[in-house]
Formats: C-alpha cells, structure tokens, sequence
C-alpha cells in the first residue's frame, strides 16, 4: 500500500533516519481485521499515537488487525476528567 505523502512527511520528522524504513514498512503492510488495508485515518492515527516509537508503532498495527476503532480512539482522543474526548481529526491529513 501506497501511504499519503502527509504520513511519509510525519514519520520522515518523527522517527530517526534509522528507523523510518520500518516504521514505512510496517504502516504499508498493516491490514484490518478482514485482511484489507485500513484507511489513511487510522494509519495516522497509528502513527500519532507511537509517539516516534517503533514499538508503540508495532502495538498499534496490531491493534488495527484486532479493532481499528481503538487505534482512533488512541490517535484523536484524550482523557479528561475521565472521559475520552476527541481533541484532533486524523481524518484530515497532517498539516
């Protein structure tokens, strides 16, 4: 899967020159759970949420496979006062 150039861009200034391949990689080859590749929204949302961290970002594409709903969730929500409240929409691409 081709990703949209807003997340190349994201990852090339998230992510140190050693590890953007991978983290390209495994966003390209990440699948939902009826095996097609999920939509740019939530291949952000993946990458917002790693925070830079291949690890993180490995967690995140195997929640996609599990329940990409909670890859949104972790991408645009934050918690306040104890409840989840949208604060971004990844929808759109990165500015």
């Amino acid at each position: 899967m081709n990703l949209p150039d807003d997340l190349l861009a994201f990852l090339a200034a998230t992510y140190p020159p050693g590890q953007r391949e991978q983290a390209v990689r495994l966003l390209s080859e990440a699948r939902i759970e009826d095996g097609t590749a999920p939509g740019a929204r939530v291949l952000r949302c993946a990458a917002f949420a790693s925070q830079g961290q291949l690890r993180r970002l490995e967690h995140y594409v195997a929640l996609i496979a599990l329940d990409w709903r909670d890859v949104i969730v972790a991408g645009e929500y934050e918690s306040r006062d104890g409840q989840a409240v949208p604060v971004r929409n990844l929808d759109l691409p990165f500015a």
